[in-house]
């Protein structure tokens, strides 16, 4: 996420660090800072790791979720989602 103003990065991300162990099945929550300052550079990230899509659409609709999200979108100039699955290869890629 971009923001209006890097001056808010730490608040930023300790309103996202908050929901840790605050919301049901959350595995893993991480927050990471941009420490380069670029012109289409994002200043950070939220990353969480959910057991499976009904956990993470229970998220998006959690009030604690909504209320950070709240917060969070009066600091953000601009936002980008990527919303993706893990799935291990069921058998090891070999190098040809």
């Amino acid at each position: 996420m971009k923001l209006h103003d890097r001056a808010t990065i730490d608040a930023c991300r300790d309103l996202m660090k908050s929901m840790h162990g605050q919301i049901d099945d959350m595995i893993d929550l991480r927050v990471d800072i941009n420490n380069l300052d670029g012109g289409y550079s994002c200043d950070l990230s939220l990353t969480t790791t959910w057991p499976d899509v009904a956990a993470y659409e229970r998220y998006a609709a959690d009030p604690v979720h909504l209320e950070v999200r709240s917060q969070v979108l009066e600091l953000m100039a601009d936002a980008m989602t990527i919303d993706y699955s893990h799935h291990p290869p069921a058998t090891p890629a070999v190098n040809q």
